[in-house]
């Protein structure tokens, strides 16, 4: 299979038009196949298999919405477009990590690092990322089949998007365990495997400064593993009726913050921009966002915008930059809950939205009702 046309340029700017989803689609795999054997870490060396486990397992599941009992999706710390979680997790493992160097898939299931022994496995393709000599490589890949499933053409910038929150935890975590790192955009390119998979990321662990062409004028907020378990994007039942007056001010301090220790510069004219009080309860706001009328009920929405054709790279940025917000609070101790906005169409004043992140101030529970309702979430 080769790269999906919604990844690509040519196909990847049709998420914008006005065209609805067809109906959603049987799903694919939760996860690529992988014939590997255990490996346990040892207690030295760089924590590669703690790390990933913090960001991307949890004991939890979410809850069926059907039933109210623990369903099938694992509560993990990123989020993901639909709940549909297509990224997967290759490592590339040199010297000086907690396990010995080689190819290595992590398990979603296990929370596992599976060491992979031969090319069919999914080693890297030709031309592909290798191992450093210490360190650790962290090819983020998507599985495209449940994404494309429930949005159709719609499902190119949620697949960055979803590859692209991971990598950003990953790097905030490891600032908190004190591990040099940085992530990387890499052009869709199929992984070997049984089924298809394509790898959109990289994130690099352990790296030598000298080697790293990103420099940040402050450094990268750490996001610790309890701080990562504590993430859970804002409930509708927890969004107020009327946005908190000093919304704004809040989340430009935060976005000023934020933008202090973000590596990536913005493609030409790109901006990001808050919105805040009377614009958000605009009704042509949520109908360009598919129809999310709750975003009305947001403290603020931080919207991610381009004035031309939408674009892989702009995507990139736009997901990059919202998910280092979140982090940034996250690692801060904010009093403040996010959920990912996407589904946008169409161009307003000369703007395209790419991407937005909505903002609720964290309000105290009130009830033993309220505290039990909202246990878990």
């Amino acid at each position: 299979m080769d790269v999906p046309h919604v990844l690509l340029p040519s196909g990847f700017a049709r998420a914008w038009s006005h065209e609805v989803p067809g109906p959603q689609q049987p799903p694919g795999p939760h996860g690529a196949p992988a014939r590997g054997t255990v490996e346990h870490p040892r207690h030295d060396g760089l924590p590669v298999a703690a790390m990933l486990r913090a960001i991307w397992w949890s004991e939890d599941f979410h809850p069926n919405p059907a039933t109210g009992l623990p369903g099938k999706v694992r509560q993990r710390a990123v989020p993901s477009a639909g709940g549909c979680y297509p990224v997967q997790l290759r490592v590339l493992c040199g010297e000086g990590c907690d396990v010995p160097p080689g190819t290595y898939v992590f398990s979603g299931n296990g929370g596992e690092l599976l060491r992979l022994r031969n090319h069919d496995d999914g080693t890297p393709p030709q031309g592909g990322p290798r191992a450093p000599a210490r360190g650790a490589v962290v090819v983020l890949t998507v599985l495209p089949q449940r994404t494309l499933a429930k949005y159709h053409h719609r499902a190119g910038p949620l697949l960055i998007a979803d590859a692209a929150y991971a990598a950003v935890a990953l790097v905030h975590h490891a600032a908190a365990r004190g591990v040099d790192a940085r992530w990387d955009a890499v052009e869709p390119v199929r992984w070997p495997g049984s089924v298809p998979e394509f790898a959109l990321a990289t994130v690099s662990l352990g790296v030598s400064p000298a080697r790293c062409p990103q420099r940040r004028h402050d450094r990268i907020a750490g996001v610790s593993e309890a701080q990562l378990a504590a993430r859970r994007s804002c409930e509708f039942s927890r969004l107020g009726a009327r946005p908190a007056a000093d919304a704004g001010r809040v989340v430009e301090d935060l976005l000023e913050r934020s933008l202090l220790s973000f590596p990536q510069p913005a493609p030409q004219s790109c901006r990001a921009r808050i919105l805040s009080a009377e614009p958000l309860r605009d009704p042509d706001l949520a109908d360009r966002c598919a129809g999310q009328h709750w975003i009305g009920n947001l403290d603020a929405l931080v919207v991610f915008e381009t004035p031309g054709t939408p674009t892989p790279a702009a995507m990139w940025w736009a997901a990059t930059l919202a998910a280092h917000i979140l982090y940034t609070a996250l690692g801060a101790d904010l009093p403040l809950e996010f959920r990912p906005v996407g589904g946008w169409t169409g161009s307003h004043g000369g703007w395209t939205t790419l991407h937005g992140l909505g903002i609720a101030i964290r309000k105290p529970l009130t009830t033993n009702h309220e505290r039990a309702a909202h246990a878990g979430q």
